[in-house]
């Protein structure tokens, strides 16, 4: 099941708002988010303004929606995804995807609908990216939701913190190269909670969802980069972390309600 087949699901059973009036992606859409928060509809805005792109919001919302994305009852969920953890099931990588329909060599960042949240943040921020990384021999690799911080037309700063995808950056700084990856935006949302499960370092979270997906998660290499992504996602973007430049990030609101401090 793609993410299009999740929200094609979700509007047959009527858990969809569409939003139909013209939107901002500075404030406005992050404002509506806030407000249908608690166990919200699922939010499509259909008209943003400078974009001819729709925003999904509230997609994980409520947990009655996370089990019809993976089609398990309330009562099986917790151990359907310690199962997942458990027994990881090889992905497949396919040819071909939704993803390169429509494959661009040079991106603009400001033409896609990245969303500013609030008035002292740093910028627009990318917030449910899901980033893949491999070491340099392929043997290890590590898939996670990661908050990335719109720079310019070209740039975005990721904090890094040492976890899993830090030992990568550090593998790829030894070796003096800068660090490929894949962000892949709108995905199923079994693979946003397999990225964000506490496996150990060289399980592939991918692995994690195909088991979640029952064997139905398909990826695809990048054209520029060495990195997978999955092979339905609306949006990958190809990019490097560089293991020499470091630039300042934040303020954000983070999860507590506060701002992070900037760091870099």
């Amino acid at each position: 099941m793609s993410f299009r087949d999740f929200l094609d699901k979700m509007d047959e059973q009527r858990q969809v708002l569409h939003v139909k009036e013209q939107v901002s992606t500075r404030f406005e859409i992050s404002h509506m988010m806030e407000e249908f928060d608690d166990e919200g509809p699922l939010l499509l805005f259909e008209k943003v303004k400078g974009c001819k792109t729709n925003v999904a919001a509230n997609v994980c919302g409520r947990r009655e929606r996370v089990c019809a994305a993976l089609r398990v009852r309330p009562d099986c969920l917790y151990s359907r995804v310690i199962d997942s953890w458990r027994s990881p099931r090889k992905t497949k990588v396919a040819s071909d995807g939704l993803v390169k329909q429509n494959a661009r060599k040079n991106v603009d960042l400001s033409r896609i609908p990245f969303l500013t949240h609030f008035e002292k943040d740093a910028g627009a921020y990318v917030t449910s990216g899901v980033v893949h990384a491999r070491d340099p021999d392929c043997k290890i690799e590590n898939i996670l939701v990661h908050r990335l911080q719109v720079l310019d037309k070209t740039h975005l700063a990721i904090r890094l913190v040492p976890r899993h995808l830090f030992k990568l950056w550090r593998m790829a700084k030894e070796s003096s190269k800068d660090l490929d990856v894949a962000v892949s935006v709108g995905v199923h949302p079994a693979v946003l909670l397999a990225a964000s499960s506490p496996v150990p370092f060289g399980v592939s979270e991918f692995d994690v969802a195909n088991n979640l997906l029952s064997g139905g998660l398909r990826l695809i290499e990048c054209e520029h980069v060495n990195a997978l992504a999955p092979a339905d996602s609306e949006l990958v973007l190809e990019c490097k972390i560089s293991t020499e430049k470091d630039v300042e990030e934040g303020p954000f609101v983070d999860i507590s309600g506060t701002y992070d401090v900037k760091r870099k």
